[in-house]
């Protein structure tokens, strides 16, 4: 396993994919075509992801959000190309002065601390760890107390069916909402590849928060699941298991259907900002809801 440097991680997935992981607290992921780049979601915004993305590649690179939430468009203020689902604009024109900074970092402090145990462990019975999935300390010099997310004026909005021309590769956009209003996908149909933002997780997909929507998860699930026979990867913006098989949307979709039925068990849970809700979990994933929603 090669050392964890720096507070980035990133490996080529395949040909012109890449993850630039802020491991294990984000995913984002590089796609280049021949003649521009897209990086999809830009992360906290604790470092600076341009440089790493420019290690990358040559290329003209464009951010494409997959919604507007704070842990994806941290580093959006860092390119002069941003474009995000339209009803994503004003969260970005407003910035976030994250109230609650506090609380992640304590959490990631003891995220880390816990770690090590979980490291020994790793080693000595399993080897499941790679650079991209270690978490690191939080950078030098980094202060909680003056990180914020800097307002962004998107220069392109997205529409469902709409297409990013990245030169001989494009991205469809696949308006999703469920976890947001906003959220959408990517599919790059030529090379069966989903880029799910976080309509898809393999832990617990957050369907507790203000805006999101059961209802609205179950259809976009569905809608992606009737696409499966022309995707052949899918990859997440969180945890540890960023990339899934086909199979994975119509697992997810069957599980939102499930919900929606009535037909599964909840249980009392927390979610990683100590707030209550209740989940329920399924083979490869779970469901985060509000404790009024079910």
């Amino acid at each position: 396993m090669a050392p964890a440097t720096g507070w980035f991680a990133t490996r080529e997935l395949e040909r012109g994919v890449w993850l630039v992981a802020e491991p294990i607290h984000v995913n984002c992921f590089l796609v280049a075509g021949r003649e521009r780049a897209v990086l999809i979601d830009s992360g906290l915004g604790i470092a600076d992801i341009r440089p790493i993305v420019e290690s990358l590649t040559d290329l003209d690179v464009m951010v494409a959000n997959t919604h507007h939430h704070w842990d994806h468009v941290g580093g959006n203020d860092r390119f002069s190309e941003v474009a995000i689902h339209e009803l994503g604009e004003e969260h970005l024109r407003a910035g976030d002065d994250l109230a609650f900074a506090g609380k992640y970092v304590t959490f990631t402090k003891e995220l880390l601390e816990r770690f090590a145990e979980f490291k020994a462990l790793d080693h000595l019975f399993y080897e499941l760890l790679a650079d991209e999935t270690t978490p690191r300390p939080l950078p030098e010099g980094f202060d909680p107390a003056n990180w914020r997310i800097a307002p962004c004026v998107p220069t392109r909005l997205l529409r469902d069916g709409d297409e990013i021309d990245l030169g001989g590769r494009t991205l469809r956009v696949l308006h999703t909402p469920g976890h947001t209003p906003d959220s959408v996908c990517f599919l790059d149909e030529a090379n069966g590849l989903l880029f799910g933002g976080d309509t898809y997780n393999t832990g617990p997909i957050y369907a507790h928060m203000p805006d999101s929507e059961l209802e609205a998860f179950a259809r976009s699930t569905q809608r992606i699941a009737a696409m499966a026979d022309g995707i052949r990867r899918v990859y997440m913006a969180h945890v540890t298991r960023y990339a899934e098989n086909a199979p994975f949307v119509h697992e997810v979709a069957d599980g939102f259907a499930a919900i929606q039925a009535g037909d599964v068990q909840w249980e009392e849970a927390y979610d990683d900002a100590g707030e209550p809700v209740r989940a329920c979990w399924f083979a490869r994933f779970g469901v985060f809801a509000r404790p009024s929603a079910v």
